[in-house]
């Protein structure tokens, strides 16, 4: 089977991951495994662990029986990279384009791949930051008069009860975590890691309290609350963005999906708070 230049790049990139040279050999010396054998052989999560295959498009597949066998362009790729077992478990063995220093940042800062892969491996742990996470942000819509509704905030129109200014953001939470579950399993039948998911929306929805924390401390501070609302106009149109990139790889890291598959959920996720936000004002809830 001849292969391309463009294609041999790929598999060579896809390669530098040493979890994943990992896989190939495991493949190339064993022909061919079950999801669970693999799981029980590299160690990692779930999630993870679906993230490498789908990066092994190409070079992985499954048979009949769904168990994962190196293709013919993996194994073909393989031979004219004369790449052996013992160098596919070196981790130099491989050299992989570095990113730029920009590319890092905005991967970092944007997307928080290194904040969500410590999150998945244990989750356990990082429940207690995500409940953190959730009593902070349900106290800052009490402090600053701000309800929110899963991803958006909104000013009260009427006057409610202060709890649900508590509940509101935990409600918001659970709400986007379960719209991003159920559109894994329906749309990419991705099942597990519902706990690092879980976790993973709420550092996902941090970006969320930026525009109620400016609020607190300008008047706390004895600002203007009216100076301050004219800084946060453009805020929220940013913080959606934000929110969706963080969530999209959560989903990313949570369930081994590529980006433009969670980059999708998260979007659905988006259009399913605006309508829910429309038919809210529209029933005058708030």
């Amino acid at each position: 089977m001849h292969i391309s230049e463009s294609q041999i790049t790929r598999i060579y990139a896809a390669l530098g991951n040493p979890y994943r040279r990992k896989i190939v050999a495991l493949l190339k010396s064993r022909d061919r495994l079950g999801f669970k054998e693999l799981h029980e052989s590299i160690g990692i999560s779930v999630g993870a662990l679906y993230h490498h295959l789908e990066m092994l498009e190409g070079v992985v597949g499954q048979d009949t029986d769904k168990k994962y066998v190196l293709t013919d362009q993996g194994r073909s790729a393989l031979e004219a990279l004369s790449v052996s077992e013992e160098k596919m478990t070196s981790s130099a063995s491989l050299q992989v384009p570095k990113e730029t220093r920009l590319g890092v940042i905005a991967d970092e800062l944007l997307f928080g791949r290194t904040l969500f892969d410590y999150l998945s491996k244990d989750p356990l742990r990082s429940f207690p930051l995500a409940i953190l996470i959730v009593i902070l942000g349900g106290w800052l819509s009490l402090q600053t008069n701000l309800e929110p509704i899963l991803m958006f905030y909104v000013n009260p129109t009427s006057a409610i009860n202060k709890v649900w200014f508590m509940l509101l953001f935990p409600l918001g939470w659970l709400g986007t975590f379960a719209f991003a579950e159920a559109l894994s399993v329906g749309l990419f039948h991705r099942k597990g890691a519902e706990l690092s998911l879980l976790n993973g929306t709420a550092f996902a929805m941090l970006p969320l309290l930026i525009v109620p924390s400016i609020l607190y401390f300008s008047r706390s501070l004895g600002f203007a609350v009216s100076s301050a609302l004219g800084v946060v106009t453009i805020l929220p149109i940013v913080v959606q963005a934000w929110i969706i990139c963080l969530l999209s790889a959560s989903i990313s890291v949570s369930k081994g999906l590529r980006m433009e598959k969670t980059a999708v959920i998260s979007l659905g996720i988006m259009y399913i708070n605006i309508l829910a936000v429309i038919i809210a004002l529209q029933l005058l809830v708030f």
